[in-house]
């Protein structure tokens, strides 16, 4: 696990053991479909404790006549995550509107930030997943630059997933996830917890594998199957 080309010094800097994983999505199936293969190793090889935070139940349908219902969403957000590792309970899914998160942009920041920190003020997560700024969904970019607002005092590793809607030139990985084939099939696993998704190409399993593969090919490790990450800010305690 770690950058292409990095030292083993800042991966024992971004990943201690046990780390406490916040990941955030604007939408069930989101945090799959960007970090699922991360979320994977970490729980198995980091003994991570790990919370997924998603801030609506992604009502709206990708045909503007169509929707779902809300029940199905929240238990799809909950299935995907047990897919990976995780407890039912560790999975939050708020009643933010789908496609309205610029008109609740202060509620969402400070949702997150009562998630970061107890009351004496002291963080409650080592590591922070959320959304690419750079992205054609607003609910995503929205997500991302709540998310930065809401940890601007938090002094640990946030770090910005790729989602089928993100903007490829806006887009700058600099740290590389190498999934097996095992991560592979539980990545996939997760974002087929989401049936009513299924008929999105993005969801199919040659999208998964494909952008694996477009990663380590472009950096030549053809052998292998990436995931990638921006690296917004970590500190070396």
């Amino acid at each position: 696990m770690g950058n292409i080309g990095s030292s083993d010094w800042i991966i024992a800097m971004l990943f201690i053991d046990n780390p406490r994983v916040l990941a955030i999505g604007a939408h069930p199936d989101d945090i799959e479909l960007g970090a699922a293969g991360l979320v994977y190793r970490l729980l198995n090889e980091r003994s991570a404790s790990v919370h997924f935070l998603v801030l609506t139940s992604g009502l709206q349908g990708w045909q503007r006549e169509s929707s779902f219902a809300e029940t199905d969403r929240k238990r799809e957000a909950q299935s995907g995550a047990v897919a990976l590792g995780l407890q039912r309970e560790k999975v939050k899914v708020c009643d933010f509107e789908d496609c309205k998160l610029h008109e609740n942009v202060h509620e969402i920041i400070r949702k997150i930030e009562n998630r970061l920190y107890d009351s004496n003020g002291q963080r409650l997560y080592d590591i922070i997943l959320t959304h690419a700024y750079g992205d054609t969904h607003s609910d995503h970019k929205q997500t991302c630059e709540a998310t930065i607002s809401a940890a601007r005092y938090f002094h640990g590793t946030i770090l910005f997933y790729q989602a089928p809607s993100t903007i490829p030139n806006e887009f700058h990985p600099t740290f590389f996830v190498n999934l097996d084939t095992d991560a592979l099939e539980k990545k996939d696993l997760a974002i087929m917890a989401h049936v009513s998704q299924r008929e999105k190409e993005c969801t199919k399993n040659g999208r998964t594998v494909g952008m694996a593969k477009s990663w380590a090919i472009f950096h030549r490790r053809a052998e292998d199957s990436l995931e990638a990450f921006e690296v917004y800010k970590t500190y070396w305690e």
